[in-house]
């Protein structure tokens, strides 16, 4: 049996030499112990080509060379702003915060408006012209006369005090002005009226200003028995209540239609044709 084994052993590849050391009462048929290796178990993980000179892409793949350390990307830095859009930057800032405080004012001032509006309820002075007549009144050969006017101011207001300064009258004739003249301020209180009378002169320097044409259609109207006139009165208002003031306007009425009818064509005085009624005035801000 001996022989039988050492036969096989020469037809199988070579294998490393086996010990003797058997266990007693165990022949050579006894199979002997695995052989021990020297080269590892399992198969090399696989290689990759890397170039030396560029960062590897895929750091976690297998380095052929453990001991080499690719340097690191150099950290990125944004470009600082430059100085153009620094500034623009700065003044769209400045733009829109002027804007905002600009809209918040018009608020504030709208809201202060609507209460004032609701609260107090401004309104209007109102004028009428309650009396006119012109004595010693020529027109050749040039302009002359005097005019006398009685005006009656209310303040409707129940709430507000309005305080006027003093009055400027003018006495026109299709927009050319023949007289002009002033009338001391007044205060009113609430819903109370006033009379205020206002004279002037339609003198010769005044005249002197009509044209020719204005000053040819004045004599046919003084030749059919009668002259319209128009009276402009304008002064500063202002309305009190307590710690609320408006703020200081100026009021201009303007009284137009104002008939002056003569008795006759030889007349040099004329009285307002108004049936007793008074005439009232637009009021312009």
């Amino acid at each position: 049996m001996g022989s039988l084994n050492q036969e096989r052993g020469h037809s199988q590849t070579e294998s490393p030499p086996q010990s003797n050391n058997y266990p007693s009462g165990k022949s050579m048929d006894y199979p002997p112990p695995p052989p021990t290796t020297t080269y590892p178990t399992h198969p090399p993980p696989p290689m990759y080509y890397q170039n030396p000179h560029y960062p590897p892409q895929y750091p976690n793949a297998y380095h052929p060379h453990p001991g080499y350390h690719y340097p690191q990307p150099a950290p990125y830095y944004a470009p600082p702003p430059s100085y153009e859009s620094s500034s623009s930057s700065s003044c769209a800032r400045c733009c829109r915060s002027f804007i905002s405080c600009f809209l918040m004012i018009i608020t504030l001032f709208f809201l202060m408006s609507l209460l004032v509006a609701l609260t107090l309820h401004p309104q209007q002075p109102e004028y009428k012209v309650a009396s006119l007549s012109v004595t010693n009144f020529t027109t050749q050969p040039i302009l002359g006369g005097q005019w006398d006017t009685k005006l009656s101011i209310g303040n409707p207001n129940d709430k507000l005090v309005s305080y006027f300064s003093d009055f400027k009258v003018d006495m026109s004739f299709k927009d050319s002005i023949v007289g002009v003249n002033h009338a001391p301020g007044l205060a009113l209180n609430t819903k109370e009226h006033a009379d205020v009378d206002m004279r002037g002169l339609l003198n010769q320097a005044n005249g002197n200003l009509l044209d020719k044409k204005t000053m040819d259609d004045l004599v046919r109207e003084r030749g059919s028995g009668s002259v319209t006139f128009t009276l402009r009165v304008s002064s500063m208002v202002i309305l009190k209540s307590g710690s609320f003031s408006s703020k200081r306007e100026e009021l201009i009425a303007v009284c137009d239609g104002l008939k002056v009818t003569f008795q006759n064509n030889d007349a040099t005085s004329g009285e307002l044709d108004n049936k007793g009624k008074p005439v009232e005035c637009m009021l312009y801000l």
